[in-house]
């Protein structure tokens, strides 16, 4: 290999020295003014190519040097038996259409792991979480919500009793009905709405009770509520959208911090960008309830489509900006539900 003009750094000063540079068979020469320095070849490191920047041999003793036209540097590389990936990687940074089919390949397998790989780690997460978790998370989120957006109901105690009773009907049918239990609240801003806690707390708000024709649709929508507490639905949305909870729920099996976890639960659950999978499930558990007691399906679907326009009403008279009670805005279309649920499927 010819000679390789250079500037040397001695690591000891900020001096700089033009060098040659040679290849003597297992060896490599460094040659300058008051320097005449040989090395093991195996022992040099060549920096990869990086654009335009200039590359460095980094010397067994500490010295760098610069190299002003890397050209035999590929030389060098192969006769180190190195090199390969490096040379075969600055192809691809170098070539348009190569960069175009690694940022197609990085989007479909960043795709590929939102979409497949993060979902499932995250069911996984949520169901191995320990009891006592759920426990915590559920009460923290109840306690935020009554700070920030619910207030104490207005319903007479007897209705609530009365909803109570058939929540309890629900639950007591259930193989793990412990710690299942139904809150009554008031909220301007949420509006007719119900949510699902984790660790079986349902709240359900005035304006749903008073928007119901019926019990029946209220208790389609509290089996639908459940069915979101049983499949772990609000702890497996806050998982997937926390790449850090994520993370420690599936090497530790654990949460170390239920409150930042609880911080998070009630823009998940307000929000409701519940997938169309999550919203299938639960209202697959609402259905197969209420046909194994012989409410009529039809119950629901007409309460759903109560909710529905009774949102649209308040969209309309608060305008189209997008508010915290817009909890069918984020859920699968509404009409396509109901068609599914009267269709039997």
């Amino acid at each position: 290999m010819s000679g390789m003009r250079g500037v040397l750094f001695d690591g000891k000063s900020s001096a700089r020295l033009e060098v040659a540079v040679f290849v003597e068979g297992e060896r490599l020469r460094v040659r300058g003014d008051g320097v005449d320095a040989s090395y093991d070849l195996a022992g040099v490191t060549v920096s990869p190519k990086l654009g335009t920047i200039r590359r460095v041999l980094a010397l067994p003793d500490g010295a760098r040097c610069e190299i002003e036209d890397d050209a035999p540097l590929d030389a060098l590389l192969k006769a180190q038996e190195r090199g390969r990936f490096t040379f075969l990687l600055h192809r691809w940074e170098t070539s348009l259409r190569r960069v175009l089919v690694a940022l197609l390949l990085i989007i479909a397998a960043v795709w590929g792991v939102v979409k497949y790989v993060v979902p499932a780690v995250a069911r996984k997460a949520a169901f191995a979480m320990p009891a006592a978790t759920e426990v915590v998370l559920g009460r923290q989120t109840l306690d935020l919500l009554d700070r920030s957006l619910l207030t104490p109901s207005r319903l007479p105690a007897q209705r609530r009793a009365e909803l109570a009773e058939r929540f309890r009907r629900i639950t007591r049918e259930l193989p793990d009905n412990e710690g299942y239990r139904l809150e009554f609240r008031a909220s301007e801003r949420i509006g007719a709405n119900a949510f699902a806690l984790p660790s079986g707390i349902v709240i359900v708000t005035d304006g749903l009770v008073e928007l119901a024709k019926n019990d029946e649709g209220i208790v389609g929508v509290l089996a639908h509520e459940i069915g979101h507490v049983r499949c772990r639905h609000a702890l497996r949305q806050v998982l997937q959208n926390s790449a850090t909870g994520l993370i420690v729920a599936t090497v530790t099996g654990d949460i170390l911090s239920a409150s930042s976890l609880a911080a998070t639960l009630p823009t998940v659950l307000i929000d409701a960008k519940f997938s169309r999978d999550f919203e299938t499930e639960a209202d697959d558990a609402a259905v197969a309830y209420l046909k194994g007691h012989g409410i009529p399906v039809s119950a629901y679907a007409e309460m759903l489509a109560r909710l529905q326009a009774e949102h649209s009403r308040r969209e309309g008279e608060e305008g189209n900006g997008r508010r915290i009670d817009d909890f069918f805005a984020t859920h699968p279309v509404t009409r396509d539900r109901i068609g599914r649920i009267m269709s039997g499927r």
